[in-house]
Formats: structure tokens, sequence, C-alpha cells
């Protein structure tokens, strides 16, 4: 394949800029950097905004992947952000129904689901808590405008991320949260009781969800990609002090509109994909810990 990354220089861009490139295929990792990476490697990368590519620009592009947005969840909230993602993703689908691309691969957020019950499948309706789950719920409702208009084998596909973590992650979600605060001796800061719990995936783990996605021959209109299990703030602060060897705790006021627990239903991509081998919280927390302490030691 011919693939072409939006928000290339991310976490999860370029980790799976490498991992499609070693398999082979040609990648063209694609961003502005307006978002700080931690990536120590940005090989072929251009750097350009989404919302200047033209149809022309994709022009002998078998894939695009689109990665790229302003993905904190509490910035949300101020003016601009939401209005940006908005932007970048409507022009990102009218850009590639334009042009001679034939598939189309959004990042989309387990955020469109809301405070819902149990696994939440790829069927569960929207119930968006915040600008930043609005505006992904508008980029899947204008994929689902589009499609209609694309000819022949076309295709517009949709992945609902849950919580990715790993190495080289930046310090805007918890994981990577908690990994500085315990490398820099401060406490780990859990906002509420620490009950709320998330679907965590480990980065190589959603990294072999999405080759799998992207090597099939059709894009399933949406698809989730997580662990298929919960784990506690709490649960995962305790974890993050245990592969350290140290640390402490501290709770501060909850997060306005906090979500109580997000888990992936991985029914459909385990039918459609097979079964992922996944490494343990506990491995995957201190391989990530090891390299972030690394890169502190090195800065």
């Amino acid at each position: 394949m011919n693939v072409l990354i939006t928000g290339g220089a991310g976490f999860i861009g370029s980790a799976l800029t490498d991992a499609l490139r070693r398999a082979g295929h040609t990648v063209t990792p694609l961003d502005n950097l307006s978002v700080a990476s931690r990536r120590p490697s940005r090989k072929g990368l251009v750097v350009r905004d989404v919302r200047s590519l033209t149809a022309r620009d994709l022009d002998g592009v078998d894939t695009v992947m689109h990665l790229a947005a302003l993905k904190s969840v509490p910035a949300s909230f101020e003016v601009g952000g939401f209005e940006h993602n908005v932007a970048t993703d409507r022009h990102m689908i009218h850009t590639f129904a334009g042009s001679s691309a034939r598939r189309l691969l959004l990042a989309s957020s387990c955020e469109v689901y809301g405070e819902q019950h149990g696994p939440l499948a790829e069927s569960a309706p929207y119930a968006p808590r915040s600008p930043y789950a609005a505006g992904k719920m508008a980029a899947e409702q204008l994929a689902g405008i589009y499609r209609p208009r694309l000819d022949g084998e076309r295709q517009i596909g949709i992945v609902r991320f849950f919580n990715t973590f790993g190495p080289r992650e930046n310090a805007d979600a918890v994981v990577p949260a908690f990994l500085d605060a315990v490398t820099e001796n401060r406490p780990l800061v859990i906002e509420g009781d620490g009950r709320q719990a998330r679907d965590l995936t480990y980065i190589d783990d959603a990294v072999t969800m999405l080759t799998r996605v992207l090597d099939a021959p059709a894009l399933l209109p949406v698809i989730n990609c997580g662990s298929g299990q919960a784990v506690s703030i709490l649960d995962l602060a305790q974890a993050v002090i245990r592969a350290a060897g140290r640390g402490s705790i501290t709770h501060t006021a909850p997060r306005i509109n906090e979500i109580g627990s997000f888990t992936a239903d991985l029914s459909l991509f385990h039918r459609a994909y097979g079964a992922v081998d996944r490494m343990p919280l506990d491995e995957a927390l201190a391989l990530s810990l090891q390299t972030r302490a690394c890169a502190l030691t090195a800065a």
C-alpha cells in the first residue's frame, strides 16, 4: 500500500508509520507539529496542515489514515478545539471524496458513546458529553453523508479508539501523566475517587489492530480499537506505583462531566480480523516507565 498518515508525528501516527514501513508499505507521515511530539525520529515527515491538502495531493495514495486532531477532552471546552477538529475532519473527508485515493480510515473515539453501561458495541447510540466527543460524532455523521457519493470500491471507515498508551505519549492523558509523576517523584493525582474505569490498550496492540484493519480488502463502517477490559484509575495508579517501586496518590475534585466507565465490545473486531495477543498491563507499564525515565534523563 501507499499510505498517507495525518498526525504522523503523533503518538499513534508515528508508531503506525514505523510498523507499516517494516511491513514493506510506502508511508508518508504528515503533521503540522502544532502538538509537541516525544517521538525521536521524523523520517520522511511532511510538515503541513491537513486543511491545506487538495485532491491532487492524494494522487497515487491508496489509503489515508486520518489521525490528526486536538484530542484533549478538558481543553475542548475552551473555544477553538471543537472548531479546529470539525473543520479538519470535514476538509479531509471532502478532499478524499474528490480524489482518486481508494480508502479513508477516520480516527474517532470511545467518547462518542458517553455514559452507557457494559461493553460498548459499535451499534450503541451516540451520547457525547464533551465538545471533543461531539466533534467526533460530527465527523462520523459526515462520513455517512459522503459514503453514497463515492464511486466503485472507494470506502470510508471509522475506528473508535479507546485509551491507547505506551512509551513517548504526551502527558495529556492519564497513563503518561502517572508515569511522569512517579518518575519525577511527584504524587499521582486522581480526579475524584478513582473508581472511574478506562479500557487501556498498549500501543503495540493498537497498531496490530490497525494494521489488520488496513490489510483487509474492505473497511467496515465502524470498528472499536480497545482491549475489551476496564481498569479503574485507582487500580491503574497502584499498578504504576508497583512498576516503579515507589510513589504516592493524592485526590482532587472530580472532572466535570466525567464518564464512569469505558469498555470496548470487541465482538465485531474478532469476527472480522481475529483475536489479538495482548501485553499484560503490568508489563506494558514497566516498558513504558523504562522508556520514559530514559527520555527524561536524556533531556
